[in-house]
């Protein structure tokens, strides 16, 4: 423990001594923003909340989230990496100290604001529950903090390096799925003291079993453990596939078409589309249009895909293999086995999405007719499927310089129409069942048509460079 904290020391005076000024009014500065002030806010806390035991219970959450994003930057390009492992600190005091050094200030500001809000509760409420409640603040720290330490080991492993960017965007998740939590059982105001106990035993048993962990597998480990590298190197075998499936799909996970971050921020897009729908319907703003729950169910589902459609897109693109295709073409079918593929994947991405969406909208809406409804629902995800890899394959760019530059604007504005169409079938099919089976069957004919065509004449448009709109009239 004494090496843990004379690395955390150094660096926390190496940081101070960065700011060109006086430490005294570093030091001012400090105690004002991370002891004064949570201090007074958890004094005033139990005035306005009653059910101190939820603010304890959401310590857990933040201690693993806040700022473990940058805390993972210093730990993966911090300037003196090398030099620390010159003097022999080992990783988890590496781990440690670089996440101390961003983190120690919070730690400092959350110290204060339960000693505040518990002195606060023990003059209002008296004794009464005062041991379970400081037992529930203890357990709920030290676990939220062991688990942020054994994030920042696991995502500092260069396999994990491409969900680093993303970090930020998943715990920004994480917190807003606390809060709607909190706020929608009103576990603010209700009691959860008969509970207390249970999080408590389960909070202590697992933050038991990450210490135990961390003294066996991570104590005086090197910070680049190239033995244990090697050693792991050479019991690796190459990975058999099956299928040409999971060998797609690995290929994808290995080099993605645009960052993570990205497709999450997309993704978030999508699903605040969606809520906002739901949240008119829940709130009965939307009666005045006289939509039917069928319709509206539809609507509700269908229109936000249309955003991850998008996002998909670049996964199942046909000319997301650049010159591999147009040079290996005269191989047996093997650009038809990519194309089948692609389409499989594309199929599945689309429905993990729309079963998602219906779950969620059946809380919102009855519907009048669901067997209708969920055969609509699940024609249209596989023309929509379909089509998001078939305008890769009318409007492919092999000669791509950038992963990022596929498809091309053509494959996008194709598909974007096409969405059109089909949504507009989609929500036709709820007038009536004759409208039903009119608009499902053309679906389903669609469906099969795009496939032989593409399937046929993808020979036709392996060899044209489409780019986007603006190369094309340069």
């Amino acid at each position: 423990m004494h090496k843990y904290l004379t690395y955390t020391k150094i660096l926390l005076i190496n940081d101070l001594r960065r700011h060109h000024r006086k430490n005294a009014l570093i030091f001012v500065f400090f105690a004002f923003l991370y002891i004064i002030t949570p201090l007074l806010l958890g004094i005033l806390t139990p005035f306005f909340v009653k059910n101190l035991s939820i603010i304890y219970l959401s310590l857990f959450i933040f201690m693993f989230t806040v700022n473990i994003d940058k805390s993972l930057m210093r730990i993966l390009f911090s300037s003196d990496k090398k030099q620390m492992a010159i003097l022999k600190v080992h990783l988890d005091q590496y781990i440690f100290g670089k996440d101390m050094s961003k983190f120690f200030s919070t730690i400092v500001g959350v110290l204060f604001f339960i000693l505040g809000s518990y002195l606060a509760n023990l003059i209002i409420n008296g004794y009464e529950g005062a041991f379970t409640i400081a037992a529930l603040a203890a357990t709920s720290f030290i676990l939220g903090y062991l688990l942020r330490l054994h994030v920042l080991l696991l995502l500092s492993n260069p396999k994990f390096f491409s969900i680093s960017s993303s970090i930020g965007y998943i715990t920004t998740g994480l917190i807003a799925l606390w809060v709607f939590t909190v706020f929608r059982f009103n576990l603010l105001t209700n009691s959860l003291s008969s509970y207390s106990i249970y999080f408590i035993i389960t909070f202590t048993f697992i933050s038991l079993l990450l210490l135990m962990n961390w003294k066996k597998n991570v104590r005086n480990v090197p910070i680049f453990n190239s033995q244990k590298k090697l050693k792991e190197k050479r019991k690796r075998t190459s990975r058999e596939f099956n299928h040409i499936l999971f060998y797609e799909i690995t290929l994808l996970m290995r080099n993605p078409p645009i960052q993570w971050s990205v497709l999450l921020f997309i993704l978030t897009l999508s699903g605040g589309l969606f809520g906002l729908i739901l949240y008119g319907v829940n709130t009965n703003q939307l009666e005045t249009l006289n939509i039917e729950n069928d319709f509206l169910f539809i609507f509700s589902v269908i229109f936000p895909m249309i955003i991850i459609s998008n996002a998909i897109q670049p996964y199942v693109s046909f000319d997301i293999d650049g010159p591999i295709l147009p040079l290996k073409q005269n191989l047996p079918n093997l650009v038809k086995n990519k194309i089948k593929n692609k389409i499989i994947l594309s199929i599945i991405l689309h429905l993990f999405f729309c079963i998602l969406y219906i779950i969620f909208s059946s809380f919102v809406l009855k519907l009048d007719q669901p067997f209708y409804v969920m055969i609509t629902l699940i024609n249209t995800c596989i023309l929509v499927g379909i089509c998001t890899v078939g305008s890769t394959v009318v409007f492919p760019y092999f000669n791509w310089e950038f992963v990022y530059q596929v498809p091309s604007s053509l494959s996008k504005l194709t598909l974007n129409i096409c969405y059109g169409f089909i949504l507009a079938l989609s929500v036709i099919s709820s007038y009536s069942t004759v409208y039903f089976i009119l608009t499902n069957s053309v679906m389903a004919a669609c469906s099969f048509i795009i496939l032989f065509l593409m399937i046929k004449f993808w020979d036709r448009t392996i060899n044209k460079n489409y780019k986007s709109f603006k190369t094309l009239f340069e």
